[in-house]
């Protein structure tokens, strides 16, 4: 018996070091295999932090575990990541991986993945990542793939999916787009190796959001769909049999068939709304809207029913119906003493099967009463190819009356607005223009409009305003609008606006714009208190804040044109008047053409573009010409004056400038000096320098007091940028009566390396070199020495060094060469 007991306790022993060890011996397998196989499938790099197996958590299975898995590219300028899983987990049936035929997967688990696919602006997807079929198998290989789908090949069964908490957020550079779904739940159960199963699905959609340009479509919607579908999986064939369909709280009904094809898909679906009630399509709101809608009051009913039968392929609908009825609905809010009534809606669209120019989009009456101001709209849509457009929208707001039935207790609202138009014809006479085969006709109108809230607490009012509609054009007239202090007078018009709406082809417009003043630091908000104590502009820092700030990007299909005449602009402490010009937006690129302003007690004149055809990398390219610029003004208001010339710190004096500049700009609409390339020439008149670190060095190493405040009479300086590199060409001018050649170059790091060729006269060498000339034969010729003073350091610590060496030939050629040592002694003392 004791033999026995040892006999099994070696035979456990054997079988659980077996299977602790065995997971040891495939580990390497599956790992030298992953590493092997993506890299001839993606292009993109594969990272797995950890790959973990167990014959014990799910005992007979061997339990696969794979820890930080990242798809991403490894490009340090613009690093990607398309995929995250923290944790990936399989249960595999061991004997179908050792002797079968057949690997079974019993569960797959993925958790809290993140999936954030991207398409730039030059329309590059960052999921392309697969190499093309033919790259996958070098022409020299000499074993075929496997066809698992013939039985060649070891085939694989999987049985339950489950999926926790994947978020996804896709973003569209090029159309400007954005969805994401914040959570997505599902747990999918069947036998996937039986031709029959029954697939028991549960998904959850959490915090669904899509937005494009400035319009968010959809924001926080949540979906819940709980079913149970009859598959025939060898033939994929699928079967409604329960299912449970919720958006928000809005219940819908989903029964039906699917069948897949090649090449094809047939269905027979239907997808309608149980509850009928107007109550429940409230549900569609988002959450955060909702709640400020409690306790309202409806009534009312709407009926929701969708079909698609028949055949999906390329090019070939299967035959559609939507009816969506909404009739006699009414709302509302609680405190209030009118009502949302009237509410009558009916939309039907339909394609009998076939193209998509068979589709017709029916509404045929929208219809309701805001505080019993009547609105009414009815649109035609025949061939979404080439439309047939009908439509006509009327009605007038009085926006005083509005409170009365919305909650806007904390705004004042007054005014009217009337709408009054109809448009009936062909889309292509339109594109022909042939307008006068398309009838479009009416007006809108807006008077004495006022809005104040907390954001404008003086308000926005538009006093007179009128857009009058034709085939061709948007015809705006006499719009006056009036924001805090600010008054604003556009008249002009739009044109190709329907093949913009319909087509999203290019909208042209041609504008002027009128004002007595605008004041842009009153559109500026900050979450901080306002500081009435404004602090120098030479010592403001740059705001660490770059959450809200982005690119403003110029929209490619906008062809547009303002022409200016505005009398004042304020902008931080810089006054600007009279500015007239014309800007024009064309491909993506805002273009200044003759932008003449009056600014600093000189003038200024513009022309140039700003670039965003690359949304990713803005740019600007400018010509100026400046005229009798106040120096010291200039200094606390362009940024770029005090990065490139610290000099102007403590001057005054006019300056001028004709000067050509390009760069590309950063996330904060400033140049990227590195990328800053130009040249031109400063002049200024009666130019004064005072208290300049630089100067205060020069004057104490010459014994020049004079130095330290310095006054030009005259001044020209040409200068040339090169990626962020200023190099001033050599120019002369006197220094307290010493005359001085200045040239070097100014790195973007804010290095100096500038040479002042000086010419100094005799009175200023001090009595140690004096008593030393005078024992030299011939030292009355000596009136002068010219001394180069060499400028480095930095911006913030510049540094004064001597150059002697022209002095040192003057004398030498008077004195001779046994006198060096002593002169060369006395200069270093005069100089030290």
């Amino acid at each position: 018996m004791k033999k026995l007991f040892i006999t099994l306790a070696v035979i456990i022993g054997v079988i659980i070091i077996a299977l602790i060890v065995t997971p040891l011996f495939f580990k390497d397998d599956i790992i030298r295999l992953v590493e092997s196989q993506s890299s001839k499938y993606i292009k993109s790099e594969l990272a797995i932090g950890d790959i973990r197996l167990s014959m014990f958590k799910n005992f007979p299975n061997l339990n696969v575990t794979v820890d930080d898995v990242l798809v991403f590219n490894d490009n340090p300028q613009a690093p990607d990541t398309l995929v995250d899983i923290p944790r990936f987990e399989a249960s595999v049936n061991l004997k179908s991986l050792l002797f079968g035929s057949e690997i079974i997967i019993n569960r797959v688990l993925l958790q809290d993945c993140r999936f954030t696919p991207k398409t730039t602006a030059a329309g590059e997807a960052n999921w392309d990542i697969l190499f093309p079929a033919d790259t996958t198998q070098t022409a020299d290989s000499a074993t075929p793939e496997t066809d698992t789908t013939t039985g060649g090949g070891t085939a694989i069964a999987l049985n339950d999916i489950e999926i926790r908490h994947l978020s996804v957020l896709y973003t569209d550079k090029k159309s400007d787009t954005q969805a994401s779904v914040e959570s997505i739940d599902l747990y999918l159960q069947g036998n996937f190796s039986e031709s029959n199963t029954v697939l028991d699905i549960d998904l959850a959609l959490a915090d669904i959001s899509f937005r494009q340009g400035n319009s968010a479509w959809v924001k926080n919607m949540n979906i819940d769909w709980k079913a149970k579908i009859g598959a025939d999986l060898q033939n994929l064939k699928f079967e409604m049999q329960e299912n449970t369909l919720a958006i928000n709280d809005l219940t819908l009904n989903l029964t039906g068939s699917f069948e897949v094809h090649p090449g094809k898909y047939v269905m027979d679906l239907r997808l309608n709304a149980p509850d009928t009630r107007f109550e429940s399509l409230l549900a569609l709101i988002p959450d955060d809207i909702k709640k400020q809608m409690e306790g309202i009051e409806t009534s009312g009913q709407f009926q929701f029913d969708l079909s698609a039968k028949g055949e999906f392929h390329k090019d070939h609908l299967p035959a559609v119906n939507l009816d969506f009825n909404i009739d006699d609905a009414r709302l509302r809010y609680p405190d209030l003493p009118e009502s949302i009534e009237d509410i009558n809606l009916r939309l039907n669209v339909n394609n009998p099967g076939g193209a998509v120019a068979n589709t017709k989009i029916d509404l045929s009456e929208l219809t309701l009463a805001i505080a019993r101001n009547p609105f009414s709209m009815s649109l035609l849509i025949e061939n979404p190819d080439d439309p047939v457009l009908r439509g006509k929208a009327n009605g007038t707001i009085d926006f005083k009356s509005l409170k009365q039935a919305l909650p806007l207790q904390d705004m004042t609202l007054d005014g009217t607005l009337a709408i009054d138009l109809a448009f009936n014809g062909r889309y292509e006479y339109i594109e022909k223009q042939l307008y006068e085969k398309f009838g479009a006709d009416g007006k809108i109108s807006l008077k004495n409009v006022l809005f104040k809230s907390e954001d404008f607490p003086d308000g926005i009012s538009i006093p007179t305003g009128t857009v009058t509609i034709t085939p061709a054009r948007l015809n705006l007239s006499n719009l006056r609008v009036n924001i805090n202090s600010s008054d604003f007078l556009l008249e002009g018009y739009l044109s190709n606006y329907l093949p913009y709406i319909f087509k999203n082809k290019t909208l042209g417009g041609n504008f002027t714009l009128s004002s007595n003043s605008i004041n842009l630091n009153e559109f500026m908000t900050s979450t901080a208190p306002a500081d009435t104590t404004v602090a120098p502009a030479a010592e403001a820092a740059p705001s660490s804040d770059t959450t809200t700030a982005s690119i403003i990007a110029v929209p490619k299909n906008l062809q547009l044109t303002f022409r200016t005449d505005i009398k004042q602009l304020l902008f931080d402490k810089l006054n600007i008047s009279d500015i007239k010009g014309k800007i024009s937006t064309k491909e993506g690129i805002a273009t200044l053409d003759g932008l003449d302003m009056n600014l600093l007690d000189g003038s200024l004149s513009l022309n140039g573009a700003y670039n965003t055809s690359t949304p990713d990398i803005p740019s600007v390219k400018l010509d100026l010409n400046a005229k009798d610029l106040d120096v010291q003004s200039a200094y606390n208001a362009f940024s770029l004056i005090r990065e490139s010339l610290p000099i102007a710190v403590n001057c005054s004096g006019k300056i001028s400038a004709r000067a050509d500049f390009s760069a590309n700009l950063d996330r904060q609409m400033s140049p990227v000096m590195t990328t800053a390339n130009g040249s031109g020439t400063l002049s200024a008149n009666n130019f004064l320098i005072n208290d300049n670190p630089t100067l205060n060095k020069l004057s104490t190493l010459l014994k020049n007091n004079e130095l330290s405040r310095l006054s030009i009479s005259k001044l020209k300086i040409d200068f040339a940028i090169a990626n962020g590199d200023i190099t001033v060409k050599p120019f002369t001018v006197d220094l307290a009566n010493i005359p001085t050649t200045i040239q070097g170059t100014q790195s973007v790091n804010g290095e100096l390396n500038y040479t002042l060729s000086m010419n100094v006269d005799k009175k200023y060498f001090g009595n140690d070199i004096n008593n030393v000339l005078k024992t030299i034969s011939g030292s009355d010729n000596i009136k002068a020495l010219d001394v180069d003073v060499k400028i480095g350091g930095t911006l913030d610590k510049p540094t004064v060094t001597p150059d002697l060496s022209k002095a040192l030939k003057t004398i030498q050629k008077e004195a001779g060469k046994n006198l060096k040592d002593n002169l060369l002694k006395g200069l270093n003392k005069l100089f030290k």
